[in-house]
C-alpha cells in the first residue's frame, strides 16, 4: 500500500511482479 512519508531507517524494496530485484535502507 502506498505510503504518504518515509523515514530514516525505513527499509524499501523494488518489485517486479513477485520478484525482488531492489532495496536499501532510507539514511536520509
Amino acid at each position: 500500500e502506498p505510503q504518504r512519508a518515509i523515514t530514516p531507517g525505513q527499509a524499501v524494496v523494488f518489485y517486479d511482479g513477485q520478484y525482488v530485484v531492489g532495496g536499501g535502507i532510507i539514511e536520509r
